[in-house]
């Protein structure tokens, strides 16, 4: 089994450093992008690389595309990818259908985020009409290996860009903002960094783990009349949970504005 990357911006790097962190060989990857530079980093960590991106679609079994939304047609129409292949995209806000129009390839879409990095990433896939049982079962398993995913509706793919594609960056703000916090508090960068970023790795194990709901591990930190209570107040009085929901609806709607 060889797998294609075609788009080594930093959604389709990020994929191919999981891919080696979840065990596939370099051997067994090739990857294809106009950027040289970024080729020859790849290049360092064993993937195969190239410019043509012909060769990639010809060279492999599976096909992850990688690229911005806008040029997906166009990169398709130019690749000539096999009826034989399967391709899984990334792009949000590009449909299946969409897809099947510009490739006889067999299509699946997928929605990952930048965590599959690291093999932690959220996801989730649908998948295209010509798509065959066997290929939901190699995409699934696959993307276990870098992660967590779910199958879904397509119509609730814009939703998953939202929520999870785009999520890692409100959680970095997040982060940002307790660093920032705790240098003003006289705390060193890296200790601040580090004890929020720990934090926020902590609390989502937490939350898949305990077994446990959100009121309640909300409810475990906030002692009456303790510390953790007076923050609480101030982020519920500047209504950060609204903000959150206002984000992920934003970036939602754009991915919808990318359907069309």
């Amino acid at each position: 089994m060889k797998i294609g990357v075609i788009g080594c911006g930093n959604l389709g790097t990020s994929l191919l450093k999981g891919l080696l962190k979840a065990g596939f060989k370099g051997e067994n990857i090739i990857a294809s992008d106009l950027d040289e530079r970024k080729l020859e980093e790849l290049q360092k960590l064993g993937i195969e690389v190239t410019k043509d991106n012909n060769k990639t679609a010809s060279d492999s079994d599976v096909i992850f595309l990688a690229v911005k939304p806008d040029i997906v047609g166009d990169v398709l129409e130019k690749a000539e990818i096999p009826k034989d292949k399967l391709l899984v995209s990334a792009a949000a806000g590009v449909s299946t259908d969409f897809l099947e129009d510009h490739t006889n390839a067999r299509t699946i879409r997928i929605m990952p985020n930048i965590c599959v990095g690291v093999a932690e990433m959220a996801s989730c896939f649908t998948l295209g009409k010509r798509a065959t049982e066997k290929d939901e079962e190699f995409v699934k398993s696959l993307l276990e290996s870098l992660g967590t995913t779910f199958k879904v509706e397509e119509k609730l793919m814009n939703a998953v860009t939202g929520l999870s594609g785009s999520g890692p960056a409100y959680v970095y703000l997040v982060v940002e903002g307790l660093k920032e916090a705790g240098k003003e508090l006289g705390l060193s960068e890296e200790t601040a960094l580090k004890l929020a970023a720990q934090t926020v790795k902590g609390s989502g194990e937490m939350v898949l783990n305990s077994g446990k709901d959100l009121k309640e591990l909300i409810d475990m930190v906030c002692s009456p009349k303790g510390t953790t209570i007076e923050g609480i107040k101030v982020l519920k009085d500047r209504k950060v949970s609204e903000a959150f929901k206002k984000a992920v609806k934003a970036a939602t709607k754009r991915s919808e504005e990318l359907s069309k």
